[in-house]
């Protein structure tokens, strides 16, 4: 039987275009990593995938990169130095107003960029603070700024902590609903359903009064600045 030219063949799987020999190397594969966590997540990241989608064989990988946490050092190291080229400086200002600028800008960063994210605040397995480690120079010069303020090592210290573990808090509970493909900003409660709220007032009448103000994460901008502020506030309190 002669074949109909006018027939559609059937679909054939489109093999990726492996690459050139000689054109592997670490910022190509640094590159694809990255366009990898973008377009999925860090979660997905693993040296099969990555391969497959540099069209070569895993044990190419590497040659380049003996393990997957190398991989991922080396993937921190330039997120680690993107993230604090994108942190202002916020000189010549007095202290509290510096940190109320460093940690907004600092919660800025991380909610416009799920990679700088997922590697410095939702992956503690990723060492960041270590003795030479990428921070370091960077939170020398932060507690200096809380000591010079009048507070003591202990309390500059402390206060610094509250303040870093408050933000990044905040960012892992926005990350947390990202990542299931919800809308961080939406309220916890139906303020509209009249028949809900109705019934969640003749149980829960404290919630009825403060439901306007709940959201799923308790972590919009505007929860975010009231409990930083609540903090610096009491970091002054300690100043003598």
């Amino acid at each position: 039987m002669m074949s109909n030219p006018q027939a559609i063949p059937l679909e054939v799987p489109v093999r990726r275009k492996r690459n050139p020999r000689g054109s592997l190397n670490k910022e190509v594969i640094l590159a694809e990593a990255f366009r990898l966590c973008r377009e999925e997540n860090l979660d997905e990241l693993s040296m099969p995938k990555l391969a497959k989608r540099l069209g070569v064989g895993v044990t190419s990988l590497y040659w380049y990169f003996h393990t997957k946490d190398e991989l991922l050092q080396a993937m921190l190291a330039q997120v680690s130095d993107e993230f604090l080229q994108a942190l202002p400086d916020h000189s010549g200002l007095t202290w509290d107003e510096h940190f109320r600028r460093y940690f907004t800008d600092m919660r800025r960063i991380f909610l416009a960029n799920d990679v700088i994210s997922d590697f410095l605040v939702m992956y503690t397995h990723v060492s960041m603070i270590a003795p030479g480690g990428y921070f370091m120079s960077r939170l020398n010069r932060e507690v200096g700024i809380l000591m010079d303020a009048g507070l003591s090592p202990q309390d500059a210290t402390r206060g610094y902590q509250a303040m870093s573990t408050y933000t990044t808090g905040t960012v892992q509970k926005i990350r947390q609903v990202r990542l299931r493909g919800e809308n961080p900003n939406l309220k916890m409660f139906p303020v509209d359903d009249l028949p809900v709220m109705s019934a969640i007032g003749a149980e829960y009448p404290n919630l009825l009064l403060t439901s306007e103000f709940w959201h799923r994460t308790y972590s919009t901008d505007v929860d975010y600045e009231f409990g930083l502020n609540r903090i610096i506030e009491g970091l002054r309190s300690l100043i003598p």
